[in-house]
């Protein structure tokens, strides 16, 4: 996240984000809510065995027991700073609505020294990482102590270099990065549930790399059951960078654009192959380079709409999980009342969808071999995003607006079952006349408009 680029319009989107969302829930209310949101929460998040491993096609991850796992991520992101009451409401709200996964920081990426919610620094001298202090440290452990209680698997930021001039980048040498890798490592090896993400927001020159590569190979000689990605500049993917090294377990796909132009690229990559992320892209009601999209312009704001096309777009572009974001990393006055935003609400609907079927078995329609026609146009805003299992028994296909597709039928192994998922609001519609035979080809089109008043909706055909 660019987060320069979101100081200088953090009034303006401040202020738009309160006139929509109004006055502050009160805690009855959110706990109420919560309640009511459980149903988001599959159970599967509670039966995962870490530590995660890549799977045996490097196209996922899995748990130790072999079960998918399918990434949903949210962003905290400083979690420290939060006092440890905020610290659980934060965790027990992101559960309740079905997120397993946070992407997190061991450092504060906003400010110099690094100072958690008890005023502890994390180095004295305050900016020397080979000088950690304890106290900083073992707040930190509490906090993640608290994660790890609630199931999450946790994507950690070791070290943030920075957008622009940089932050912790000028304080970071090779030598330093590896006294500060091993005892990263040794503290936290005690934790089946990491992913540690190198650099942070900048693409590393030859110092910054050697430092990157000496801090992950210091880590994992003290932890080698810890995954490891990388989080480059918006438009760049970790294996643009970290594409020869052993440590880079997982690419990151990262882009402000449409996600399926980026994250079609990487999955394609074949020397080697690895699970692709989106762990980051627009965050709601924040304008973070939003004019890379083919229909919006600079000074737009990212809606719930335009990130979950993004999520979608992504997820059946091959990607096994994906990071929703909100100004929730802020920690403003109103954090609260962040944590209910409409994008928050909508992106576990995807994981709700898709695990409770074989998702892992998707492979990318780039062929147009399932959808045939009316899938719109390459780099635009209508490109409809689709994937069928390798065993016939499952496609799908997310169509960003209304029109009409044609479906080869004959993807699939036996009598379809049709239906349109909302993904606004979780809700099926069966469609008329299914189950269809798996025979020749059909044209669907979806309802006028969803739950949310926009067009897109998820096709799911599958053979029960």
């Amino acid at each position: 996240m660019n987060r320069n680029e979101h100081a200088v319009h953090s009034i303006l989107t401040r202020r738009q984000f309160l006139a929509r969302q109004g006055l502050a829930a009160s805690g009855l209310a959110l706990a109420c809510l919560l309640r009511g949101e459980r149903s988001l929460a599959g159970s599967a998040a509670e039966s995962v065995v870490f530590p995660l491993k890549v799977s045996e096609n490097h196209r996922y991850l899995v748990d130790s027991e072999g079960k998918p796992f399918f990434l949903l991520g949210d962003t905290p992101w400083f979690l420290q700073k939060l006092p440890l009451r905020d610290v659980r409401w934060v965790l027990e709200d992101r559960k309740a609505k079905g997120f397993n996964t946070l992407f997190l920081e061991i450092l504060d990426d906003s400010r110099l020294p690094s100072r958690d919610a008890l005023g502890n620094v994390s180095f004295e001298p305050e900016l020397d990482i080979t000088k950690p202090v304890e106290a900083y440290w073992k707040y930190a452990d509490t906090v993640l102590d608290e994660v790890t209680k609630q199931g999450f698997f946790v994507i950690m930021s070791d070290l943030w270099y920075g957008y622009g001039k940089g932050l912790w980048m000028h304080h970071v040498t090779p030598e330093s990065a590896r006294t500060y890798g091993h005892f990263l490592g040794r503290r936290y090896a005690r934790l089946q549930n990491l992913m540690w993400m190198r650099c942070g927001d900048r693409n590393p020159d030859q110092r910054l790399a050697d430092s990157a590569n000496e801090l992950a190979l210091a880590v994992r000689q003290e932890a080698p059951h810890h995954l490891h990605t990388a989080h480059m500049e918006h438009e760049f993917s970790s294996a643009d960078f970290f594409n020869r090294e052993a440590w880079l377990d997982v690419n990151m796909a990262y882009t402000y654009g449409a996600s399926y132009l980026q994250v079609t690229k990487e999955v394609q990559r074949k020397d080697p192959i690895r699970p692709v992320i989106l762990g980051e892209t627009g965050y709601e009601n924040e304008p973070n380079a939003i004019e890379l999209l083919p229909d919006a312009k600079k000074g737009d704001l990212w809606t719930p709409y335009r990130m979950r096309r993004n999520a979608w777009w992504a997820i059946l572009s091959g990607a096994c999980g994906y990071c929703a974001g909100t100004r929730l990393w802020r920690f403003e006055s109103n954090w609260r009342d962040v944590l209910n935003v409409k994008s928050s609400q909508q992106a576990p609907l995807i994981r709700r969808l898709l695990e409770s079927r074989p998702w892992w078995r998707l492979v990318p329609d780039t062929e147009h071999k399932l959808v045939m026609a009316g899938f719109g146009q390459w780099k635009q805003a209508d490109w409809v995003a689709a994937a069928f299992s390798d065993d016939g028994s499952l496609a799908i296909a997310y169509l960003p607006r209304a029109g009409t597709i044609q479906v080869a039928l004959d993807r699939l192994r036996g009598a379809v079952q049709a239906s349109w998922f909302d993904p606004a609001s979780g809700q099926y519609k069966p469609i008329e006349g299914s189950p269809f035979d798996n025979k020749g080809n059909r044209d669907f089109t979806p309802p006028a408009s969803n739950a949310a008043g926009d067009g897109d909706f998820v096709l799911v055909l599958e053979v029960r």
